[in-house]
């Protein structure tokens, strides 16, 4: 009997040993400073896009957007953020200012409003196109949100357009899955609030 209440507890935790698990792009500690950075594995988000980038078979296709999310936290300073980071493909120059410009918009219904940094993008030799990185700064209430509850698309306002990217189901779940990952790593997941 008591071998079975120890199998029950061990199947308990399973879930919360295997989320340990999760796969990370980094989780480093800067030996000069102690910030500590972990960032998610990238994320492919939105549809396949033709790029700018030809080959024999036509124009070479690509992720519409990538995204990962990460915690930086330091001993040092009040540094102790989480970010969403957006690299979407752009045709034409679209520079983007600093402000609210990045709109997530949630499986409920609701809309949040990140504030994000400005970026005159880079051109990609590998598309023709220039890359656009979206940082946007993710507060603590949000992060249970976008780790709790699907991301359904992702609105982008430049200067001059609007740029609207949705999540297929798969892409959700992925998403939410790099968000618990990040969080578990630095100790704020599993707990829901």
């Amino acid at each position: 009997m008591k071998s079975l209440s120890y199998l029950v507890s061990l199947l308990m935790l399973l879930p919360f040993a295997a989320g340990a698990q999760c796969p990370l792009a980094q989780d480093t500690i800067d030996p000069f400073d102690s910030t500590r950075l972990v960032i998610s594995e990238p994320v492919s988000i939105g549809a396949l896009i033709p790029s700018l980038y030809e080959t024999v078979e036509g124009p070479k296709i690509i992720d519409e957007a990538k995204a990962a999310f990460s915690f930086v936290e330091d001993d040092q300073s009040d540094i102790n953020s989480f970010f969403l980071t957006i690299v979407a493909a752009e045709y034409e120059y679209e520079p983007i200012q600093a402000g609210k410009n990045v709109i997530l918009a949630f499986a409920d219904s609701t809309n949040a409003t990140l504030l994000n940094y400005p970026d005159r993008g880079q051109f990609s030799d590998d598309t023709n196109m220039r890359m656009y990185q979206h940082t946007c700064v993710v507060p603590i209430d949000l992060f249970y949100r976008m780790a709790y509850s699907g991301i359904v698309g992702i609105r982008i306002r430049y200067d001059n357009k609007k740029r609207t990217i949705m999540l297929t189901k798969a892409q959700q779940e992925a998403l939410k899955e790099a968000v618990r990952c990040a969080g578990e790593a630095v100790g704020f997941a599993p707990n829901k609030p």
